[in-house]
């Protein structure tokens, strides 16, 4: 046995023989190998590790069952000085002498990268007499060191989380979202909120103090923001009986719902950034875009705008664009597993749905790029189903026209309504002159064929009102309402760059702009006034208000057939903004431009311009859709009934109805073959209604150099206000320029001047500054300001004499 054991170290010798000068040379250096004690996924992957197991990059990554530690078994280091005669085991005592395995090393001194070749008198010595000594850790001592970041996070988190009022009033509030806001676009999915909260109110505490918010489900930790932002809307539309009970959330004296609509969205906003980009789920894409409609109805469009795009990319870091991410059903699973992983990926595709209709929409609306290139999008459009209180028991069944619609339906015919956006977008890059015009016609009549294909419980004209009385579908009236100014605007769009340069165009956009008028004012009848702050509201009545009145005001002798109802639009939409302006930011910020619009508006077409001409049979239509729409009020909105009662002495709050003709002209204008697009109206040679000159304009002036009117951009983006001035924008409001200079001495003579300034204050039912006697307009006129250029309307607007 001795022979066999010393011949082993020798054994490679027999190919090349050691020669005396190697035996007696120093061997090299062998390279230090540092002891590993990260886990196997961190040393792999060359981050760090905080020693936790699972650690919390594993946990991260979906890796818990990867995570693993090898430095319980170091490996012996060799000594260096040794040898290689010295390796051999030349006395057989080695073998009763206790070896030290490799797997005596404690784990404790292992995270302290501690090898186990040290002496008793080392700290790896000591750290071993301290746990031989009572057989278990030390009392009290915790068993793993925690990491101080995710101390600081879970201790940031519980800070947020307390800000939660109690769960009653969570789910009061909750209840007002379902009710008032969630069918505007059905994007929250109620069952899943439900679920959720149910599961959250029932987390031990020792969860959120111990393990902190990464030991919860991804859904579940991001669960407190969207509930946040959910609140934080509910808010914003608190019935006026219901306020009182709420009182009690507040912590000021002084203090609004509009203040603590702020904290809650702010606490939940710092909660998704405490989170992180990692392990987003569908609750953070959908706690984003409650944000964005926050934003929106509190007037803050730049920044509604840029959450939009964030969630739209937090959408596609989780894979809502694609069908590939959706729960897909296995072979394993049960059927109501199979149900409810299919109603998942309806409400995926709807939130994708809803997040690419914001986004075409905001972008016409604004003026700005889309964050999705819509060319490479291919995914499946959620189906039309019956919605189900337990979408695990009822199977997805599309929906037939013998069911009542959803808020469902609702937003899938929105998206077919918004999809031409894309193409117009697209057109818009070739400026006011295309080399075809045929497209311009061809997306005008797609948008027309679209119109008519309208569902029926939507329809703007002979609606069916079978379902208008179930309790689960009120809120059809209202959706009534607001359809008809989709397709409006996707006319608006469309024509809204060749205006100035082309007649038909002028004609297409100045009859959408009356119908969206006509859409709007039908809107805010049904609306009570906690309803107010509706973005549609102001934006769908300022663009076209703007739109109809530059037409005018450049074009005076165009389209006098509608003058009427131009002027009278104008009325019922400053009527509108001024009551609007106690709730939406908007409104009022916008009161100054139509001031300074309104006066240009009736100089342009001459006196007379408060006495409307409308016929005895269009006087009859109104007083008749105002009794319709009175009984439809009382039954769909009791609210909404007292919000009129209060106001019924202002006749310009008289509403038009849906079912009944309307002094409106409709968009069925037939496309010409010749290339210019709807045919325009005729001119009439004499034409008493415009008693004031005519406009001179500049015999070289060039109408293609304006750019598009994008009236609600500028508001949001260039600060476009109406000021009393003496300058704006460089120029001598005061001293019109040379070149209008014919057309200011002819309005402005002594018969006419008094009467246009005084009437411009008493139209628009002004008070304070906004009521200026005659002199006083007359030596500090309106006029628009802002960080607009040259090239727009509105510098072009102020050449105008006011």
């Amino acid at each position: 046995m001795g022979d066999t054991e010393m011949a082993e170290p020798v054994s490679g010798g027999e190919d090349r023989p050691i020669s005396e000068h190697e035996a007696t040379t120093k061997p090299p250096p062998r390279k230090r190998r540092r002891i590993v004690i990260s886990c196997t996924e961190c040393h792999r992957r060359k981050q760090k590790c905080d020693r936790k197991l699972p650690c919390t990059n594993c946990q991260s990554r979906n890796k818990e069952s990867s995570c693993r530690y090898e430095t319980g078994t170091p490996i012996t280091k060799i000594d260096s000085k040794s040898t290689p005669s010295s390796l051999s085991l030349s006395n057989g005592s080695n073998h009763d002498r206790p070896s030290e395995a490799p797997d005596t090393k404690s784990a404790s001194a292992a995270d302290f990268g501690y090898s186990a070749s040290a002496g008793s008198s080392s700290t790896l010595g000591i750290l071993r007499k301290i746990e031989n000594a009572a057989g278990a850790p030390l009392a009290g001592m915790p068993s793993e060191i925690p990491s101080e970041e995710s101390y600081d996070m879970r201790e940031r988190y519980k800070s947020l989380i307390r800000q939660l009022p109690a769960r009653t009033y969570v789910e009061r509030l909750i209840d007002i979202y379902f009710h008032d806001v969630n069918w505007q676009y059905f994007g929250i999915d109620e069952p899943l909120i439900r679920d959720l909260m149910n599961k959250w109110y029932s987390l031990p505490f020792n969860v959120l103090s111990g393990s902190g918010p990464l030991a919860l489900d991804p859904m579940l930790r991001a669960l407190p923001a969207l509930l946040f932002q959910m609140m934080a809307c509910a808010l914003l539309y608190l019935p006026q009986e219901t306020e009182k009970s709420f009182e009690c959330l507040k912590y000021t004296n002084n203090m609004s719902f509009d203040d603590l609509s702020v904290e809650y969205s702010e606490a939940g906003m710092a909660i998704l950034t405490l989170l992180g980009k990692r392990q987003m789920s569908i609750i953070t894409v959908l706690a984003g875009w409650c944000r964005a409609s926050l934003l929106k109805y509190s007037g803050m469009v730049t920044e509604a705008w840029h959450q939009v795009g964030t969630s739209i990319r937090d959408a596609q870091g989780i894979g809502l664009h694609r069908d590939q991410a959706d729960p897909q059903p296995t072979t394993d699973d049960s059927s109501e597993e199979v149900m409810e992983k299919m109603w998942r990926a309806q409400h995926h595709r709807m939130v994708w749905l809803i997040l690419m209709g914001w986004d075409l929409h905001t972008g016409a609306v604004l003026g700005r790029p889309t964050s999705i290139d819509h060319r490479l999008i291919n995914r499946s459009f959620p189906i039309d189903a019956i919605i189900p209180k337990n979408g695990k028991r009822v199977p997805l069944v599309p929906r037939t026209d013998d069911d009542p619609p959803t808020p469902l339906t609702r937003g899938i015919w929105s998206w077919q309504v918004m999809k031409t956006l894309r193409e117009i977008q697209n057109l818009e890059k070739e400026g006011p002159f295309p080399k075809d015009f045929s497209k311009v016609e061809k997306i005008h009549a797609e948008i027309l064929e679209i119109k008519s294909r309208t569902p029926p419980p939507f329809r703007s004209e002979n609606p069916d009102t079978r379902f208008d009385h179930l309790p689960e579908c009120w809120w059809l009236p209202y959706a009534r309402a607001q359809l008809p100014q989709l397709h409006a605007f996707n006319i608006l769009a469309l024509h809204r760059p060749y205006v100035f340069t082309r007649p038909a165009s002028r004609n297409a956009a100045l009859q959408a702009s009356l119908e969206m008028l006509e859409s709007q004012r039908q809107q805010f009848a049904v609306l009570d006034t906690a309803q107010h702050r509706t973005y549609s509201l102001f934006f769908g009545t300022f663009d076209a208000v703007v739109m109809v009145a530059s037409i005018y005001i450049l074009f005076p002798r165009e389209h006098p057939e509608l003058l009427d109802q131009a002027r009278q639009h104008f009325q019922w939409a400053v009527d509108r903004f001024e009551k609007m302006a106690e709730r939406n930011h908007l409104a009022r910020s916008a009161l100054g431009v139509l001031q300074a619009i309104w006066i240009r508006f009736k100089k342009a077409v001459g006196h007379g311009f408060l006495t409307c001409h409308c016929s005895e049979t269009a006087r009859a239509e109104t007083e008749a859709a105002s009794r319709w729409l009175a009984s439809q009020s009382e039954a769909h909105a009791s609210s909404a009934s007292s919000h009129r009662n209060s106001n019924a002495t202002s006749a310009n709050s008289v509403p038009s109805t849906s079912t009944q003709p309307t002094p409106r002209t409709e968009l069925n204008t037939p496309v010409g073959s010749g290339g210019t697009g709807p045919s325009p109206p005729s001119v009439p040679s004499d034409n008493g209604a415009f008693m004031s000159p005519e406009w001179t304009l500049p015999t070289d002036f060039d109408f293609g150099a304006i750019m598009p009117m994008y009236p609600m951009g500028d508001i949001a983006y260039n600060d476009l206000t109406g000021v009393l001035g003496a300058s704006i924008g460089g120029s001598s409001s005061a001293a019109p320029t040379a070149t209008w200079a014919s057309a200011a001495d002819a309005s402005s003579s002594p018969g006419n001047m008094p009467t246009v300034a005084a009437t411009a204050a008493s139209g628009l039912g002004m008070s304070g500054p906004h009521a200026m006697s005659p002199m006083s307009q007359e030596q500090f006129p309106w006029q628009f300001g802002g960080e607009f250029g040259t090239d727009t309307i509105w510098n072009v607007l102020n050449q105008f004499p006011s």
